[in-house]
């Protein structure tokens, strides 16, 4: 089956990037990786285009679907779209592993790195090691050119692909906005003694949006439970949240449940989706009410 392989299309996210780098490792570097966000690789699919795999994005087409978002597996199911070839398990920690175990690795120890890379990030454990190369990766999400050569590099090098020249130079040009990101990250928790234990955090105009998600583990080590992130590139871009559940507390919370209340999707503890201008944050608010504990707090503040 594998001679059928012309394309695959993939999240641009780490996870997608290291599903990216599988491929490219099994196939050699010929095959056509499309990168896409959920809201094109939707649009895609909508307008007939066609691919062979999708990876940690909802189907697009006919193509065998290989992800792991309860959102997407629920919507498949609803429209009779899921096929016994497609390999979606909600309850599969990253789409890379399910992308590992399809590909049928066996003793390439390349292989296994990656696997693990895009599992580690996924799960938001990627050690701190790997933030140069997060960080180049998130700063370059939307340029297909860097996220195929951040592919192909992850493909040959694995976990080496932090000694290459072409990463230490990308991240050297990105360096100084990831370090003033971080100091107003570091004054905003300095000017903020308590937080509450289910927090909207609003950082449009604070923090560049493909950034943003830097707030997360900071905060997190101050007892914050949930974390509804706010973010856009601009004033006329639409505005997303992002939702992540603190590791400790990933039994408790259901944050897919608050972003499929806005038309978006996700897992328990990482979801996303994008609401009307008029929706932040009251309904957000509203919506993060249903799942708070007895107790808990909620809270808006800007960055």
């Amino acid at each position: 089956m594998w001679e059928r392989i012309v394309r695959i299309a993939t999240h641009t996210d780490f996870d997608g990037i290291c599903c990216a780098a599988l491929f490219l490792r099994k196939f050699g570097f010929d095959i056509k990786v499309i990168y896409s966000t959920v809201k094109e690789a939707k649009d895609l699919s909508n307008g007939g285009f066609s691919v062979d795999y999708t990876c940690d994005l909802p189907k697009i087409g006919t193509s065998v679907n290989i992800d792991h978002h309860k959102s997407n597996y629920e919507e498949l199911k609803r429209t009779n779209r899921l096929t016994q070839e497609d390999k979606v398990n909600p309850n599969a920690a990253s789409a890379t592993d399910l992308v590992f175990t399809f590909l049928e690795y066996e003793n390439d120890s390349i292989a296994e790195e990656i696997r693990e890379l895009g599992h580690l990030a996924d799960i938001a454990q990627l050690p701190s090691e790997y933030h140069p190369l997060d960080i180049v990766l998130n700063m370059n999400s939307d340029d297909p050119v860097s996220l195929r050569k951040i592919s192909e590099l992850l493909a040959k090098k694995g976990r080496q692909i932090l000694t290459t020249q072409w990463l230490q130079e990308n991240y050297s040009k990105v360096r100084s906005i990831y370090e003033d990101t971080h100091n107003k990250i570091k004054e905003f928790l300095a000017n903020n003694s308590t937080f509450p234990r289910i927090l909207i955090l609003d950082t449009r105009q604070a923090l560049p949006s493909k950034l943003a998600k830097e707030v997360f583990q900071p905060i997190f080590e101050r007892n914050v439970a949930v974390i509804a992130l706010v973010y856009s590139k601009s004033t006329q871009e639409p505005i997303r949240v992002s939702f992540r559940v603190a590791k400790a507390e990933q039994m408790r919370y259901d944050v897919s449940t608050v972003a499929k209340r806005f038309g978006g999707g996700g897992h328990r503890m990482a979801a996303a989706c994008s609401p009307k201008y008029e929706e932040i944050p009251e309904k957000l608010v509203r919506e993060l009410e249903n799942i708070a504990l007895v107790g808990d707090s909620i809270k808006y503040l800007h960055l």
